[in-house]
C-alpha cells in the first residue's frame, strides 16, 4: 500500500493515525480470539485450585460448580457474546481490514474523500451482514430481504475495488469473469462444453447469489476467510512481532556468518536468511521485500548479474511458504479442507522444505563456481558478539514454544497464542530498543496492517471460490477430471500441475489451491494417491507459480530491487527453484518423504496419526526414507550442475543433457532403473572430477 500524497500533512497524518489505531485494535482482537483456549484453561484451573475438595465432588457437581462459579459464569457470558458468534468471528476481521486498508491507500484530496466514503459504506454493509448472521445463529432461517439486494452488491464492489487498488487488476478481472459467467451460464450454447450451465434468469441468479453469499457464510465469508480468521491471523501477528523486535537484522547476520564463507557466499546468505525468515513468515512477496532490500545489493556487488541476484531472493523467499513451522496461508487451507490437524501437515512439510533449500543452495553454488565468485570478505561476515549469541534465544524460545504446543495438542490458535506471548516476552527481555512504547506500538501497527492485507485478498479468493461452486461449474469440471483420473497417474499429475501453474499466473496460491481442489473434489479417490499427498502436490505448484514466467509475482517484486528485467528474473528464479517442480512428483512416488517423520508423534508420546488422508505409516520404511534422501541429493547435484553448465569445470552440452536425464532417472520409483542411474551418475561425476583435478576450473563469466 502506498503512502498518502497530495493532501495536507495534517489530514494525511490524521488518517494514518486512525488507521494505526485500528491496526493495533485489530491485533488485540486477534490475540483475544486466539487466547480463548488458554483463558478457558485458566478459568478451570482457578476454580479447581480455589475450591476446597474439588476432586472429591462428583463429575456432575464439578460441572455445576464450573458453570455457576462467578468467574466461570462471567467468562461464559463473555464467550457467548464475543468469542462464539459467527458474525463476530468472521465479520470483525473484515470490518477492521477494509477500514485499515481503505484509509491507507494512496490519495489526493478527491481520493481521500472517496476512500472515507467507501470506508463508511463498507462498515454499514458488513455490520448489516453481522446483524443478519446474529439472527441466523439465534434460530432464524436464512432469507434475502430487500436491503440485502442493496448491501451485497455494495460489499462486493468495495471488495473488488480494494483488491484492485492493492493487488492489481488480474485477480479482479478473474473474479469479474466468474460474476458474469454466473449470470449468463444458462444462455451458453452446448458447444461450450462444461461452461454451459442450467437455465436461470437474472433475478434467479441474483437471488441465489444473495442467499448463498450474504444470507449465509458463503462467498466472501466462506471457508478461506473462516480458516484465516480462526487459525492464520495469530501467526501473522507472531511473525510481525518477531521481525519488529530486531530479530530480522540478527537473522541476516547469522545467515552471513553461516554461509558467507562458501563459494558465492552472498547469494548463499540470501538463501539462508530467506529460509530462516520462512520459519517465521509464510508470505513470499513480503519476504522478498523485507530481506531483498538488504541481500540483493550484496549479491550484485559480489559479482552476480542483477537478474540472478533478484531471482535468488525470489526463489528462496518462495520456499518460505512451505517452510515449517509457520507455513503459508495455503497450508492452513489444506488442514481445513481435508480435516487434518495442522501439526501433521507441518511434519509432512519438513523434508520437502529441506530438499527445496538444499537444491537452491546447489544451484547457487554451481553458478558461483561458473562465474568464479568466492566467499564474502571476512569484514562482511563478522562473528556474533556475546550479546548477540544470547539474543538468538529470541528465535529458540518462541519457535520452541510454538513447536511444542503444535505437537502436544491439536489447537492451532492456542499454539499461536503461546508462541506470540513467548515472542513478546523474549523480545522485551533480549532487545532493549523493543521496550520503547514507540517500537512496540509500531510492531502492533505493522502486524495489524499485514493481517488486514491477508484478509482483503482472502475475501476476494472466497468470492471466486463461491462463484465457481454455486454456478455448478465445479461439479461439471469435477466429472471431467474424474474421467481423466482413471487414466495414467503421470498424466493426471501433469494436468494438475499445469492447471496450478497457469491459474497461479496472477492469482495467489490460496486461490489457485481452492480452484484446483474444488475441481478435483469428487475425483480424488479415483486418482489413487492419499488425499494429503494430492493436496500438497497442488500446494507446491500453486506456490511455485509465483516464480514461473510470464507472470511470476515474487520475481516481479525482486526485479525492481535488483534493477533487472522482470521476465528474465522470472526465468532465472524458475531455474534456481527447479527442485520445487520436481519435489511434488518425488513425494507422490516416494511416500516416505511426507510420512516417515510422522513417527515423531509416536516418539514424543502424542500417538502416531491415524487418518484416511495419509498412507498407512507401517508401510513406509526407514530404508525408503534414507534412499530417497540420498537419491535426491545425487539427482540435484547432477541437475543443478547441468543447468549451470559447470561443475569442477565447464560441462559440454552432451554431458549437461546426460546429467539431467540421469538425475531424473535416479528419482524413478523402480529400484533397478534408479539404481542403475545412480551408478552411472556417480561414474560421470568421478570421470568429470578426474578430468578437472583442480578444485575449480577457470571461470567463464561470458557464459
Amino acid at each position: 500500500m502506498s503512502t498518502a500524497t497530495g493532501d495536507t500533512p495534517a489530514i494525511a497524518r490524521s488518517d494514518k493515525w486512525i488507521a494505526d489505531c485500528l491496526a493495533v485494535l485489530f491485533v488485540l482482537v486477534i490475540v483475544t480470539y486466539a487466547a480463548s483456549g488458554p483463558i478457558t484453561d485458566f478459568v478451570r484451573w482457578f476454580i479447581e485450585t480455589t475450591t476446597q475438595g474439588f476432586d472429591e465432588l462428583s463429575r456432575r457437581d464439578q460441572r455445576a460448580l464450573l458453570r455457576d462459579h462467578w468467574l466461570g459464569a462471567g467468562y461464559r457470558s463473555f464467550e457467548r457474546s464475543f468469542l462464539l458468534p459467527t458474525g463476530l468471528i468472521i465479520g470483525l476481521p473484515i470490518v477492521f481490514s477494509f477500514a485499515i486498508c481503505l484509509l491507507t491507500l494512496h490519495r489526493g484530496r478527491a481520493w481521500r474523500w472517496l476512500n472515507w466514503a467507501l470506508t463508511l459504506l463498507a462498515l454499514a454493509a458488513f455490520v448489516s451482514w453481522m446483524l443478519k448472521i446474529f439472527a441466523t445463529d439465534g434460530g432464524a432461517l436464512p432469507s434475502a430481504s430487500p436491503i440485502d439486494f442493496v448491501m451485497f452488491p455494495i460489499a462486493t464492489a468495495i471488495t473488488l475495488y480494494l483488491t484492485w487498488r492493492m493487488f492489481g487488476g488480474f485477480i479482479v478481472a478473474f473474479c469479474l469473469f466468474w460474476v458474469v459467467y454466473f449470470f449468463i451460464r444458462g444462455y451458453l450454447p452446448d458447444w461450450t462444453g462444461i461452461l454451459a450451465g442450467s437455465d436461470s434468469t437474472f433475478g434467479q441468479s441474483l437471488r441465489a447469489m444473495v442467499l448463498n453469499f450474504w444470507a449465509q457464510t458463503g462467498g466472501q465469508f466462506g471457508q478461506p476467510l473462516q480458516v484465516v480468521s480462526g487459525s492464520v491471523l495469530i501467526f501473522i501477528v507472531f511473525g510481525a512481532v518477531m521481525m519488529a523486535s530486531g530479530a530480522g537484522d540478527l537473522l541476516l547476520k547469522i545467515a552471513n556468518r553461516l554461509t558467507g564463507g562458501l563459494v558465492g557466499g552472498a547469494a548463499h546468505a540470501a538463501v539462508a536468511s530467506s529460509a530462516l525468515f520462512g520459519t517465521l513468515s509464510g508470505a513470499a512477496i513480503s519476504n522478498v521485500v523485507s530481506t531483498g532490500v538488504m541481500t540483493i545489493p550484496v549479491i550484485k556487488k559480489s559479482g552476480f548479474k542483477p537478474a540472478f541476484a533478484g531471482a535468488v531472493e525470489a526463489a528462496a523467499s518462495t520456499g518460505g511458504q512451505i517452510m515449517p513451522p509457520v507455513m503459508g496461508v495455503v497450508a492452513f487451507f489444506v488442514a481445513g479442507q481435508i480435516g487434518l490437524e495442522y501439526r501433521y501437515i507441518v511434519v509432512a512439510a519438513i523434508l520437502p522444505a529441506i530438499m527445496f533449500y538444499f537444491a537452491t543452495f546447489l544451484t547457487v553454488y554451481f553458478e558461483a563456481r561458473r562465474l568464479g565468485i568466492g566467499a564474502l570478505p571476512k569484514e562482511q561476515r563478522p562473528p556474533l558478539t556475546g550479546k548477540e549469541w544470547v539474543q538468538c534465544l529470541v528465535f529458540v524460545v518462541p519457535l520452541g514454544v510454538l513447536t511444542y504446543f503444535l505437537f502436544s495438542q491439536p489447537s492451532v490458535p492456542k499454539a499461536g497464542f503461546y508462541g506470540f506471548v513467548a515472542a513478546i516476552v523474549s523480545s522485551l527481555v533480549l532487545f532493549s530498543e523493543f521496550r520503547s512504547r514507540t517500537r512496540l506500538w509500531q510492531a502492533f501497527v505493522n502486524a495489524g496492517r499485514m493481517a488486514a492485507t491477508i484478509v482483503v485478498i482472502v475475501t476476494a479468493i472466497g468470492l471466486i471460490v463461491g462463484l465457481i461452486q454455486v454456478s455448478g461449474f465445479a461439479g461439471r469440471l469435477a466429472l471431467l477430471l474424474t474421467q481423466l483420473a482413471s487414466g495414467p497417474l503421470p498424466l493426471v499429475l501433469v494436468v494438475v500441475a499445469l492447471g496450478a501453474i497457469v491459474l497461479g499466473m496472477g492469482l495467489p496460491p490460496g486461490a489457485t489451491y481452492f480452484i484446483i481442489v474444488i475441481a478435483l473434489s469428487s475425483g480424488i479417490d479415483a486418482v489413487g494417491i492419499p488425499e494429503l499427498t494430492l493436496h500438497l502436490f497442488v500446494v507446491f505448484f500453486a506456490v511455485m507459480s509465483t516464480v514461473t514466467p510470464p507472470v511470476a509475482l515474487a520475481a516481479f517484486a525482486a526485479a525492481p530491487i535488483a534493477g533487472a528485467d522482470p521476465i528474465r528474473t522470472g526465468f532465472e528464479a524458475a531455474r534456481i527453484g527447479i527442485a520445487g517442480f520436481l519435489i511434488p512428483f518425488v513425494f507422490v512416488y516416494h511416500p516416505a518423504v511426507l510420512y516417515k517423520l510422522q513417527v515423531l508423534f509416536a516418539w514424543f508420546g502424542t500417538g502416531a496419526p491415524d487418518s484416511k488422508a495419509m498412507v498407512d505409516l507401517a508401510t513406509v520404511s526407514w530404508g525408503a526414507f534414507f534412499w530417497i534422501i540420498a537419491a535426491f541429493a545425487l539427482a540435484m547435484w547432477s541437475i543443478a550442475s547441468a543447468l549451470a553448465g559447470f561443475d569442477r569445470g565447464r560441462l559440454p552440452y552432451w554431458e549437461r543433457i546426460l546429467r539431467i536425464c540421469l538425475g531424473l532417472l535416479v528419482l524413478v520409483p523402480h529400484v533397478a532403473i534408479a539404481g542403475a542411474a545412480a551408478v552411472l551418475t556417480l561414474a560421470d561425476l568421478a570421470f568429470h572430477a578426474m578430468r578437472h583435478r583442480s578444485p575449480a576450473a577457470a571461470p567463464n563469466p561470458s557464459q
